[in-house]
């Protein structure tokens, strides 16, 4: 057997420009995160709890690239026969990376859920999500049973379900999320405000939604040609970072500091949007603005509502009446 070193550029090089990339991504993911816990205090104690477990998991996955890097590139500099190998670092980031990956597609298939009550749609998408979990982990036992680079095209079944259902995934959450915020502009023409907030939504999910599908697929077509090469892998290193970045984009979208059931109105016939932390759905809501009281009191109810939209709420246009309070045994004095 040959002892002559592989060209590096795509084994170490790959991996080393793959961190890089990581590296600005999670700067920014780490920014996104402060932003969240700091201006979102208000929000329910299990959506804070998930996000912290998602950005615990991607932090194990950052530890495994680096470690993967620093061990090819620095402690093993050189090593013919360790360069040939896939070492633990490589396992333990595909199932931290599709541990990531689970809980920010199961976060956004729970948020459609929630704001369309689409249950066939809904389990299709956990179907589909599930899948891609599964195949990354038979992946990662494939690496561990057979490490060598040279047997890589053992795991080629595994790795193919997993792409392919994890960009599956990531284009049937994004355009069924796009579907909806779309249906939910035409119901705001003129408002100014609300479009904006929806072509916001509508534009981040575009963005994080196509960016990991793209990266899956390059990633699937590089390995195909070329199985012993790390630059897949490489690829890969950015989809966690880009997936928590979805999730945070779509928490800190809404206004830091207000109350989930605190109003905006604006003109004649203002519109609400509420994010909703405890259950990751928007609901829309007509709010009147210059109307008078009603006869029954002045109790208002709302007037219009999205049809695919399914929570309903009672405004109060008034205040309650005050009261006098007035002591039971003050006696009235005669007038002198």
């Amino acid at each position: 057997m040959s002892t002559t070193l592989p060209r590096l550029d795509a084994l170490t090089g790959a991996l080393l420009i793959g961190t890089w990339a990581s590296s600005l991504l999670y700067m920014a993911e780490l920014l996104q995160a402060v932003y969240y816990f700091s201006h979102f205090k208000r929000d329910n104690w299990k959506l804070k709890s998930y996000v912290a477990v998602t950005l615990a998991v991607d932090a194990i996955s950052a530890v495994a690239q680096y470690t993967y890097v620093y061990l090819y590139t620095i402690t093993h500099a050189g090593d013919f026969v360790y360069l040939t190998k896939q070492h633990w670092p490589a396992s333990l980031g595909v199932i931290s990376s599709s541990c990531v990956a689970c809980l920010v597609q199961s976060f956004l298939a729970h948020r459609y859920w929630q704001f369309t009550k689409n249950t066939i749609m809904a389990c299709f998408l956990f179907i589909l999500i599930l899948a891609a979990f599964a195949g990354a982990v038979s992946s990662a036992l494939t690496i561990i049973l057979f490490p060598a680079l040279k047997d890589r095209n053992k795991i080629q079944i595994c790795a193919t379900i997993y792409v392919g259902t994890q960009f599956s995934a990531d284009l049937f959450i994004a355009g069924a999320l796009v579907r909806e915020l779309m249906r939910a502009r035409s119901f705001f023409k003129g408002q100014r405000r609300m479009n904006n907030m929806l072509n916001r939504l509508v534009l981040h999910t575009i963005q994080t939604g196509t960016v990991t599908a793209v990266i899956a697929v390059l990633a699937a077509i590089v390995f195909l040609i070329d199985d012993e090469n790390n630059i897949p892998v490489g690829l890969m290193y950015t989809c966690n970072h880009i997936y928590i970045l979805s999730m945070l984009l779509n928490l800190n979208i809404r206004e830091s500091g207000r109350s989930p059931n605190s109003t905006i109105n604006g003109g004649q016939r203002g519109a609400t949007i509420f994010a909703h932390s405890t259950t990751h759905n928007i609901s829309v809501q007509f709010c009147p603005t210059n109307e008078s009281d009603s006869s029954n009191g002045g109790s208002v109810k709302s007037s219009a509502l999205l049809p695919t939209l399914q929570s309903t709420r009672r405004i109060s246009a008034t205040q309650p009446p005050e009261i006098e309070m007035v002591p039971i045994d003050t006696k009235q004095i005669p007038e002198v």
